[in-house]
């Protein structure tokens, strides 16, 4: 009879405990559960949203934004004697830099459906209409001099970037985020500026301090 109370014990205790566990997880702390011990990139990871509280979709168009003043958004743009562009640059609010961005794409480097999610292996293309030049949007990083630059390739591995949630409070925005280059097996590194030439670049930079902050605006 005290084995039997004992055991009764000890499996209304194991019962009690899961109970407990099971309500410190919210909505607010999601338990993260992989459905693959073996890809990173396939973590149940909460969504990335845009500044309407929209998830950003695979397939539909935005604009990358740095809100901060002085910050404006991400374009495409030539430096050099090349035929396409071939740097991503930032608007800033001096005229040589004023503009309203060019549009940009995700793509993802495995099939999690048909929206972004933090932390999650993606390429960046930008979105242009016509034909020209079409082959030559993918974001990349220059290995010598850390640029961020285009002509990258999808399924090339120094073009995945990462989508990280930035904890900042910036007035008036909502939905802040930071990018990261996260190249396989190598640790990922935020993206910040990196004037050169007079240009304002988007580049990796070595001090977590030292990235730039960014919004997702819907075309």
């Amino acid at each position: 009879m005290k084995s039997v109370n004992i055991l009764s014990f000890l499996l209304l205790s194991t019962t009690l405990s899961l109970v407990v566990f099971a309500r410190s997880f919210t909505s607010e702390n999601p338990i993260v559960l992989p459905t693959s011990s073996h890809d990173d990139d396939n973590l149940v990871l909460p969504e990335v949203y845009d500044q309407k509280g929209d998830p950003l979709r695979i397939g539909e168009r935005y604009i990358i934004n740095n809100p901060l003043i002085g910050g404006g958004s991400l374009y495409w743009y030539k430096i050099g004697n090349v035929e396409c562009p071939n740097a991503v640059l930032q608007h800033m609010p001096i005229p040589e830099f004023l503009g309203q961005g060019t549009p940009v794409m995700f793509v993802p480097k495995s099939d999690y459906g048909d929206v972004v999610h933090v932390m999650t292996a993606v390429y960046i293309k930008f979105s242009v209409i016509s034909r020209w030049c079409v082959n030559e949007t993918v974001w990349q990083v220059h290995d010598e001099d850390q640029l961020v630059l285009t002509g990258g390739k999808v399924g090339n591995e120094n073009a995945i970037f990462k989508i990280m949630k930035a904890d900042l409070v910036i007035e008036g925005m909502k939905n802040v985020y930071k990018l990261l280059h996260c190249p396989s097996h190598h640790e990922c590194k935020n993206i910040g500026g990196h004037f050169k030439n007079g240009y304002p670049h988007l580049a990796i930079v070595d001090d977590d301090k030292d990235f730039i902050p960014f919004v997702f605006i819907k075309v």
